[in-house]
């Protein structure tokens, strides 16, 4: 099975206020992009790697590849306005006669192993799988003009999608073929009618999106040393 994975990086990250985008920012002394990098490097399932992003940091990304010696990095694209145009120059880039392609959040740094083995074992069954877990917080649904609540959800029945998401190759490619968004790659896969599954994601998983989100994720860090 020759995989593949798809690290969208694109994004300014504006909401987090640093003078770079949120993947370039140090996270215990490494940029979060290493570090994310780094996990899919030393995975033995994994053949290379296709890396999206921003234009304006293309050398400063080309830069921590060459510094962090991550030879499975094969292609640096350009991305686009959005993550769905990003992912889909990101799949014009691969090979062929790829048969499985992860597509995993560049900041999201602490995917583990694990969790890589754990999807690619559930891809060989499905055609189309995404890591989650289980909400922990009380979900309401609100009406955005009153701010009343009008429901109250099953938290059994509620789940928080994480990165990677796993698909075949050939399906993904069908999944963007029309010019069409979405704010992940498995709707895009809901919407031709194809079952997505979920295989059991990770709480440390989570996404870095605010300086907040920084310190949890260093604190996460210091719990595995």
């Amino acid at each position: 099975m020759n995989v593949w994975a798809i690290i969208p990086t694109a994004g300014t990250g504006s909401r987090f206020g640093a003078a770079v985008p949120k993947p370039l920012v140090d996270l215990k002394s490494k940029p979060v992009i290493a570090r994310t990098l780094d996990v899919f490097e030393k995975n033995a399932a994994v053949a290379g790697v296709v890396l999206i992003v921003h234009p304006d940091f293309r050398k400063e990304y080309e830069m921590i590849i060459d510094r962090f010696g991550l030879k499975k990095v094969k292609a640096v694209v350009d991305g686009g306005a959005t993550r769905t145009q990003s992912v889909r120059l990101g799949l014009a880039a691969l090979p062929e006669n790829v048969d499985v392609v992860m597509v995993h959040d560049g900041v999201r740094p602490l995917v583990s192993d694990v969790l890589i083995e754990r999807g690619l074992k559930a891809i060989v069954t499905d055609k189309a799988v995404v890591a989650a877990v289980q909400v922990k917080p009380t979900l309401k649904v609100v009406d955005p003009v009153t701010f009343v609540v009008r429901e109250t959800l099953d938290r059994t029945l509620v789940w928080e999608i994480q990165t990677p998401q796993i698909f075949e190759h050939s399906l993904l490619r069908r999944a963007y073929a029309d010019d069409v968004t979405a704010t992940d790659d498995a709707a895009l896969v809901e919407a031709l009618g194809v079952e997505v599954k979920i295989f059991t994601g990770d709480h440390m998983n989570i996404k870095i999106t605010t300086p907040e989100d920084l310190l949890i994720a260093e604190a996460f860090l210091n719990s595995r040393t």
